[in-house]
């Protein structure tokens, strides 16, 4: 949802949910990351799926003010619109297009990846020799999913170097993990990323200007890391990479502040109500439930478990009763005087009580808090 629109006068009414964006706490999280590398480095700050939620276009003009060196993103059309906010970072796109895609990469002054041979010689063809093309190499360090494969990547490499309008930028790869056995398959893929990294500039006397793979899962658990370039996405929003941590933990603040949305509409249910999934004799406890715009069109949903989820209400607990596409059921029979335009905590305090990210990443059985919020969507940014 743009600033614009919701800014304009009887939005707040007409579409009665809002998040609230801590940037102040990207501030922070941006020099705490800085402190924790203990070096400089540059910083390629990821933004993919709406910046993990929070509002691409925002947070990457804020990032832009903090003095960050460039953007990442996979999707062209988040990468487009913060380009045309008027951003000039220059703004990486992780592999995502086909050989055919990579003029209107261009045009819009994106940053292409790059990781086989028709895509090299697609921007190659793109290119002229007074004005070659920055590229970045996407290296498969062992995820097994997108880039050239590390032991064939110093070739790749050989031939990007030797193609006319082609500049080698950057070269980055992606090792993320979520237990022990993967924090040791990590630090094993991250040396061997970096060893290839000194191998390609020793061997063509060149420094790579942005040479990254130290995501957020390697800063969690400090991993030796000797590149000039770091990407880190959960930690910049808060976020942590494990499902079982909290980045709190490590001083890091949420960027997400707060979800609420306003109740539009109060029912009554009684005893012998002929619900869904009541059965015959219908519904047997009656009570007061309240309706919220929120739900799957927002990229929350059921959770795995009946009755689990919750939101607060005048600092109640509410159980969730049913979630569809536009809207979420709670039940406010203990809430006392609800009413319409009454506000539902979705994320955030009320009261003495507080529902964090995570604990709704639980409720629908998301991995994490991460997974979760890059699918939060269609809301109102304060």
């Amino acid at each position: 949802m743009t600033s614009a629109l919701a800014q304009e006068v009887g939005h707040a009414e007409a579409r009665p949910i809002s998040a609230e964006i801590d940037l102040d706490a990207i501030t922070d999280n941006v020099a705490l990351l800085r402190a924790k590398a203990g070096r400089p480095v540059k910083l390629l700050m990821p933004v993919k799926a709406n910046a993990y939620g929070h509002g691409v276009v925002e947070v990457s003009r804020h990032l832009q003010r903090l003095g960050v060196d460039g953007l990442a993103t996979a999707n062209v059309d988040d990468a487009v619109a913060v380009r045309r906010s008027g951003v000039t970072l220059p703004i990486l796109l992780y592999g995502a297009q086909l050989p055919g895609g990579n003029r209107y990469l261009l045009q819009h002054g994106l940053t292409p990846s790059v990781y086989d041979y028709p895509g090299l010689q697609a921007i190659a063809a793109a290119g002229s020799l007074s004005d070659p093309i920055n590229v970045h190499v996407k290296v498969d360090a062992g995820m097994g999913r997108l880039g050239v494969r590390l032991d064939e990547c110093a070739t790749f490499v050989r031939d990007v170097l030797g193609t006319p309008g082609v500049h080698l930028e950057g070269i980055y790869t992606h090792i993320p993990f979520s237990d022990g056995a993967g924090e040791a398959w990590s630090r094993r893929r991250l040396q061997a990323f970096a060893d290839l990294v000194h191998l390609i500039e020793t061997d063509h006397g060149i420094t790579i200007d942005f040479a990254q793979a130290a995501a957020s899962s390697v800063f969690s658990r400090d991993l030796p890391d000797s590149l000039n370039t770091i990407s880190p996405g959960h930690l910049t929003f808060g976020l942590h990479p494990l499902a079982d941590a909290r980045a709190e933990a490590h001083g890091f603040r949420k960027a997400l502040r707060s979800l609420r949305a306003q109740i539009i509409h109060i029912g009554r249910r009684r005893v012998g109500d002929d619900l869904p999934g009541c059965g015959p004799t219908g519904l047997d406890r009656g009570g007061t439930v309240a309706v919220i715009l929120f739900g799957m069109d927002n990229g929350y949903r059921q959770g795995p478990v009946t009755g689990d989820a919750f939101m607060l209400c005048h600092g109640c607990r509410c159980t969730v009763l049913g979630v569809s596409a536009e809207y979420t059921v709670i039940d406010v029979t203990e809430v006392h005087d609800v009413a319409v335009g009454d506000t539902v905590t979705v994320i955030g305090a009320d009261g003495d009580d507080h529902i964090a990210v995570e604990d709704v990443a639980a409720h629908v059985g998301a991995p994490s808090a991460a997974y979760w919020m890059v699918g939060l969507k269609n809301v109102p940014y304060v």
